[in-house]
C-alpha cells in the first residue's frame, strides 16, 4: 500500500517531492505531514523547538536504505533529515526544520539472543526498558542506567553513549556495543566491528563508499592522533561528536 500524504497541509516543494517520490520507491512505512504528528516531534528533551516539514517512520532498514538512496539524488540533497529515536537527547540532536526520520514506532524488534555467549541483537527503536524486561527471565540486564528509560531508545543511547548512574561499576553505552550495522547517506549497509587495523587499511583500499569510510577514519584518528591525544580533553563520556580518541 502506497503512503497517503495528509491533504491539508501545504509542504515545501522539495519535501513534497521527495515525500511523493519516496511513496512510488516502495516505501513500506508511514509519511506524516499533518500539523498534530509534526509537532509531535518539534521538540526534545531540550530547551529547543524546531517544527519539521514531514516525518517518515520506516519499517525496517530497507525503508531507510529507500529514504538515503532517494535522499542522495541530486535533487534532493538540499533536505537535512533528523533521525529519531525517544526524544530524550539534551541538545536537540532529533530536531529538525525539514525531516524527521522516526524510528521508534516499527523498529522495535529484538531480532536474536544468546545467552551462552551473552549478547543480544536488537532494533534501533528498541526501548531500554522493553529489553530489560525480555532479558530479566534470563538474568541478564542492559547496564547503563537512565532516568528516561522507559522511553529512550537503544539507538538514541548509542547515537548519545547513554550512561546513567552506576555508569562506573557497568560502564556506558559503548561499553556494551560489540557491532553496528549502519546505513550510509547513499544507502549502503555498512557492518563495523573491532577488527585488526591491518583489514582496516585493506578495506580502506576499495573504490566504494565502504572503503571511503575506512579511508577517512584512518585518515583522522590515526594519522592524527598524536594531535586528537594532546588536544582533546579527557572525557568519560563523548555526548555529541565522534569519539575520534578511541577508535583505537
Amino acid at each position: 500500500m502506497i503512503p497517503k500524504l495528509s491533504p491539508d497541509v501545504a509542504l515545501a516543494p522539495n519535501v513534497l517531492a521527495f515525500c511523493r517520490q519516496l511513496a512510488s520507491r516502495g516505501f513500506r512505512g508511514e509519511i506524516e505531514t499533518s500539523y498534530a504528528s509534526r509537532l509531535a516531534v518539534a521538540t526534545d528533551n531540550s530547551v529547543y523547538q524546531a517544527l519539521p516539514q514531514a516525518v517518515l517512520l520506516p519499517m525496517d532498514m530497507s525503508d531507510i536504505q529507500r529514504i538515503t538512496d532517494l535522499a542522495n539524488q541530486p535533487d534532493h540533497q538540499q533536505l537535512k533529515f533528523a533521525p529519531r529515536g525517544g526524544g530524550t537527547g539534551t541538545n536537540g540532536q532529533s530536531l529538525t526544520d525539514h525531516v524527521v526520520v522516526d524510528v521508534s514506532r516499527h523498529m522495535r524488534g529484538i531480532l536474536e539472543f544468546n545467552a551462552k555467549e551473552r549478547w543480544v541483537r536488537v532494533q534501533a527503536g528498541v526501548i531500554k526498558d522493553q529489553l530489560n524486561a525480555f532479558l530479566a527471565p534470563h538474568g541478564f540486564f542492559f547496564a547503563p542506567d537512565l532516568s528516561t528509560s522507559n522511553r529512550a531508545t537503544i539507538g538514541g543511547m548509542i547515537s548519545t553513549d547513554a550512561s546513567g548512574q552506576g555508569s562506573l561499576v557497568y560502564g556506558k553505552t559503548s561499553d556494551h556495543v560489540l557491532e553496528l550495522t549502519s546505513v550510509l547517506v547513499d544507502g549502503t549497509v555498512l557492518q563495523t566491528s573491532p577488527m585488526p587495523v591491518a583489514d582496516a587499511e585493506a578495506i580502506a583500499q576499495e573504490d566504494t563508499p565502504r572503503g571511503r569510510v575506512y579511508q577517512q577514519v584512518l585518515a583522522t584518528c590515526r594519522d592524527k592522533r598524536s594531535q586528537i591525544l594532546s588536544k582533546f580533553p579527557r572525557l568519560n563520556r563523548f555526548l555529541t561528536g565522534y569519539d575520534l580518541e578511541h577508535v583505537f
